[in-house]
């Protein structure tokens, strides 16, 4: 296997994504103002003037919100007879947060929770399938919803970032679904891969596991179809919850205003071009609340908050991976074997 190539690319990748880091970082400075005096003593005035009861509802509306993300990990697990607590699977969502933290990428959190998720049913194979339908479902869920956003949105905020980031989405959502439904790519690629590099012959055979029970999914359409549903209450929590942490430094925010907004702001916050977000996502406040009229210290101040909030998580997570049980009890699916 020849892997004098791969090394040089990550490489250049990762100085890409750190280039754009810092670019990203220096571009919310210079909209902010902070470079000068009175912009410094603006985002200064208004955090200060924080209101402790939007603050504290911030905070209860995420964890409301991963507690409906792990319900919905949940109904996707029942649906192929794997029954594990709720109150596991919320564990495990923080758990996949903490290791978010200082994994390179934003799926090192999923990595973790198919790992942790495996100990405690004995199935990678299933584990894996279900963060997979989990995150799909909800990125199917979040195109749908900004497509409505841009479109109602269009002819006052006409935004290029917005519309460049909803075709990428749905060109991958494509991709993905076909993929998915149709066999005939994969086992393409799974005979290639097992024929010309024969120590990933094991490799390739869990691969067309977890392939196939991705797409036993589809036969169970009333879970799926309440999958979809419960996405659709997380988007509306998220809107919620970005409504609440910019109430907590301004009066003066609508409600209808940021549920156009936020799904907008979550398209932009899934682009991979930036180390575990940073600097993206407090630019997508700053773009997209200026543009809705809103100022670049709400914007930050805002941003700074949902970031704070993530930390929160990810020590919480910490801290539910060291109390976990050092070997958990296997819960398997009928008939399943690994």
């Amino acid at each position: 296997m020849n892997t004098t190539g791969a090394a040089p690319k990550r490489r250049l990748w990762l100085v890409v994504r750190l280039t754009v880091t810092f670019a990203l970082i220096g571009f919310v400075i210079h909209q902010a103002g902070l470079l000068e005096a009175s912009g410094r003593d603006e985002f200064v005035e208004t955090i200060r003037g924080v209101d402790p009861f939007y603050l504290a509802l911030s905070f209860l509306v995420s964890i409301v919100m991963n507690l409906v993300s792990s319900y919905k990990w949940q109904v996707l697990l029942v649906s192929k007879r794997i029954f594990v607590s709720l109150y596991r699977l919320f564990a495990l969502y923080y758990i996949g947060k903490f290791f978010n933290l200082f994994l390179p990428t934003g799926m090192g959190g999923d990595v973790a929770r198919v790992y942790e998720l495996g100990r405690i049913t004995g199935t990678n194979t299933e584990s894996l399938a279900s963060v997979f339908v989990e995150r799909f479902t909800g990125m199917i869920t979040l195109t749908l919803v900004s497509l409505v956003a841009v479109v109602v949105s269009l002819q006052a905020h006409d935004i290029p970032i917005i519309t460049t980031s909803l075709a990428i989405c749905v060109a991958m959502i494509s991709v993905i679904i076909y993929l998915v439904l149709d066999t005939r790519p994969f086992n393409f690629f799974n005979r290639q891969l097992a024929s010309r590099i024969k120590p990933l012959a094991r490799i390739s055979q869990k691969l067309e596991r977890v392939h196939e029970a991705i797409r036993t999914y589809k036969d169970n359409l009333p879970a799926l179809a309440y999958a979809f549903f419960i996405s659709l209450v997380f988007y509306f929590l998220a809107v919620i919850n970005v409504w609440v942490s910019a109430l907590a430094f301004s009066s003066d925010v609508e409600f209808l205003t940021i549920l156009v907004a936020v799904p907008a702001l979550m398209l932009i916050m899934n682009l991979p071009v930036s180390i575990g977000g940073l600097g993206l996502m407090e630019a997508a406040y700053t773009i997209i609340f200026t543009a809705f009229g809103y100022s670049t210290q709400l914007a930050l101040s805002t941003a700074l908050l949902i970031r704070l909030k993530t930390l929160v998580d990810g020590v919480a997570g910490g801290l539910f991976y060291a109390a976990r049980p050092s070997r958990p009890a296997a819960t398997k699916p009928q008939g399943q074997t690994e």
